[in-house]
């Protein structure tokens, strides 16, 4: 059976449960009138699954009609036989529940309310539809619990989830539910370097009234083939403008899903260093850095305090919501923090003379304990660290959980440990500290788009080896990453009988797909071929796109850089790029194809989507460097090519115009409108460059005088 994730025991038994004809519904929910609300969620949740195959939905009462099938949901399930059994054989856990399904009707029932929602997701992926038009489940009993006791995403504050609308977060916490997963972090506060429009990338996703001077306004330019115009948007965060972290909160509570805030520092920070320079990192001289805080100074601790309180009064404590992760990774001297001179090395470490009288580790720990005590003291009973900082430089000492014992914290910290490549990370063990694993299962929407399986998969074995208690993953939201987050709350929950990850990635297709064995899983073997090796995509493929560009003085050059590497193809990187694209182009026939056999179309089209963007992208670079050819030999030789030359150069450019347009345009009508203008935005600087060499090659073919540009444009990339 295909369920994700895969429950611990599951025993199939012959003979089949008719819950609806084509004509009429067979079956009723039998509810406790004083039922918990997410045990009531859960009925909700079976009657629509049902519902949605096509009969009435069928009623939720307190005891079953004479004739009806019974669905006995939560304290009604106790009774039935076999429950009390079947629960007894599950693991302490507050998601632990059992799920029967006999000649007698369905009864599903959790150690707590929790449970039991958790068993109501299983029993919607077990419903099938028949070719008669009949909804059948087939007998089984199902004994479930995670392995994980914390499992989720952590989304982190960045483009995308900066234009994610209320309804946006709900149903992003709807479908975690239907994964099982029961954390979702939220990134409200974190910087980056100089990137677009030579200005710092800052993201702040909470209002502070107090404080009207932080805040992140954002500028995207960006191609519309839609509308067939370039679109310039100009926002604040729609979480910060309409202040509806605490109704986020709020939702998640009522589908078993805790909300996490994230706020970043000391390092990722330049925002409140700039508005605030007293807090700020010194150098030698006195002056503010634009980046990292003075951490022996009082008022450091005052303004941060007061930020994390607010956030806490206003949002967490109304709630219930004892959880803050306080961030601290990649503390690290960095370039593109300083506007006026972005590729100044800066250091975020302080050089004021209380600062020099310790050392960094020394400031840091100091800073750590600081600042757990007092998100103690506010109630946080659970405060996240990232651990790369502390690790890298020695701090995870003996000395360090001695440091935490004595304030008061040592039980209430949680070290998450993370890497999103090659060697995933493992562990340090012996601290005695709570720990959490956090791979990557998609963050660049706007690049290419990855297989992160082989980083989830060992991230979790190897801290559940450990102890770990927790997994989330470091993301930003997008659909198409549905099978890098199937992975997470697969390992996350059963560790035990999943089988390997290509046993995972078998059943997966399969449910995807609609279909089985060669059929299902041909497209996701061409696909892995290419987005299945994080060096290839991450550096070799993502070179072709605009983002990687903006970290550097070579921001203003892309993306004839691009094109002159390709010219010269000293590397024979032509060669991968086309392989790819004959991959991808395979897997796109074929996910294509299995359109109407998939229980999820709209999932296919992201599949489709993100063949199509990389094949796109070559074709696009094909098209320019043979435009550019067909310009050369046209200058070369006026007197027989000259004219001619330049207008067939003129229509080669602007096919490949066109071919980005269609792309484009493909995704316009596939991706979330939250994750379009960021996606959008670094394709509309290839799409500005090939109209660029389509209308200096047109101007040269209707005059002499034009022809200066096109050979000043040819010039940086020949």
């Amino acid at each position: 059976m295909l369920v994700f994730p895969q429950p611990q025991l599951l025993e199939q038994r012959d003979g089949t449960l008719t819950l609806a004809t084509s004509k009429a519904t067979q079956c009723q929910i039998i509810l406790a009138p004083d039922a918990d609300p997410i045990e009531r969620l859960a009925a909700d949740l079976v009657a629509d699954a049902l519902a949605a195959r096509g009969t009435a939905r069928p009623s939720i009462g307190a005891s079953a009609t004479e004739g009806m099938i019974p669905i006995s949901i939560g304290e009604t399930a106790t009774k039935i036989k076999g429950m009390a059994t079947a629960l007894a054989e599950a693991s302490d856990s507050s998601d632990a529940h059992a799920l029967i399904v006999g000649e007698n009707g369905i009864a599903l029932q959790g150690r707590t309310a929790q449970g039991t929602f958790y068993a109501a997701q299983t029993l919607t992926q077990l419903l099938d539809t028949e070719d008669t038009g009949d909804t059948v489940c087939g007998y089984v009993q199902v004994v479930d619990w995670p392995d994980y006791q914390h499992r989720g995403l952590y989304i982190e504050s960045k483009w995308g989830p900066d234009l994610m609308e209320l309804q946006d977060w709900k149903d992003l916490i709807d479908y975690m539910a239907g994964l099982k997963f029961n954390s979702l972090g939220i990134g409200v506060y974190c910087c980056w370097g100089v990137q677009y429009d030579g200005k710092r990338t800052e993201f702040l996703m909470v209002p502070f009234p107090e404080h009207p001077e932080l805040q992140t306004p954002k500028t995207i330019q960006y191609y519309s083939p839609a509308s067939g115009e370039w679109k310039g948007l100009n926002y604040l965060p729609r979480m910060f403008t309409e202040d509806f972290f605490g109704e986020v909160i709020e939702y998640g509570k009522s589908r078993a899903v805790t909300v996490r805030p994230h706020f970043n520092g000391p390092g990722h920070t330049t925002l409140i260093p700039c508005t605030h320079p007293e807090i700020a990192a010194k150098d030698a001289s006195g002056t503010p850095r634009p980046y990292g805080y003075c951490l022996s100074s009082p008022q450091t601790y005052e303004l941060l305090f007061e930020l994390w309180d607010s956030i806490i009064d206003r949002y967490l404590a109304p709630n219930g919501i004892d959880w803050f992760h306080m961030g601290l990774d990649e503390i690290w001297t960095a370039r593109g923090v300083d506007q006026k001179d972005p590729e100044r090395r800066v250091s975020p470490w302080c050089e004021c003379p209380d600062c020099q009288e310790h050392t960094s580790n020394e400031l840091l720990v100091n800073y750590v304990v600081k600042a757990t005590q007092h998100l103690a003291e506010k109630g946080i009973n659970n405060i996240c660290i990232w651990n790369d900082h502390l690790a890298r430089h020695g701090i995870l000492t003996e000395d360090f959980v001695r440091r935490l014992e004595e304030a008061g914290v040592r039980d209430k910290v949680v070290l998450q440990w993370w890497r999103y490549d090659e060697p995933v990370l493992e562990i340090t063990p012996g601290l005695g500290l709570r720990a959490w694993t956090t791979p990557m299962p998609g963050y660049y929407f706007w690049l290419f788009t990855q297989s992160y399986t082989s980083n989830i998969y060992p991230h979790l074995h190897l801290a559940h080896r450990a102890g770990a208690e927790g997994a989330d993953a470091y993301c930003v939201f997008d659909p198409a990453f549905d099978r890098n987050y199937t992975c997470l709350a697969e390992y996350a929950w059963n560790q035990t009988s999943t089988g390997d990850l290509y046993q995972f990635k078998s059943r997966y297709a399969q449910k995807v797909t609609g279909r089985s064995g060669f059929d299902a899983a041909e497209p996701f073997e061409k696909w892995d071929q290419v987005y299945d090796s994080m060096p290839l995509v991450g550096s070799t493929l993502d070179i072709l796109l605009y983002y990687w560009h903006t970290y550097s003085s070579a921001r203003n050059e892309y993306p004839a850089n691009v094109v002159k590497a390709l010219a010269n193809d000293q590397m024979r990187s032509r060669v991968t790029y086309r392989k790819a694209r004959t991959h991808l182009s395979r897997a796109q026939v074929l996910f294509a194809a299995c359109r109407n056999t998939a229980p999820n179309p709209e999932l296919i089209d992201e599949y489709v989507f993100e063949c199509e963007r990389l094949i796109a992208v070559v074709d696009v670079y094909d098209i320019i460097l043979k435009g550019i050819d067909e310009t050369q030999m046209a200058l070369a030789d006026p007197a027989s090519a000259g004219k001619q030359g330049l207008e067939n150069a003129a229509v080669t450019f602007s096919e490949a115009v066109d071919r980005l347009d269609t792309m484009m345009a493909q995704a316009e009508a596939v991706k979330k409108p939250y994750l379009l203008p960021q996606l959008l935005r670094d394709l509309s600087q290839l799409r500005a460059y090939a109209n660029e060499l389509n209308a200096a090659a047109s101007e040269a073919a209707s005059s002499q005088q034009s022809v200066e540009g096109l050979q000043q444009l040819l010039a940086e990339v020949v």
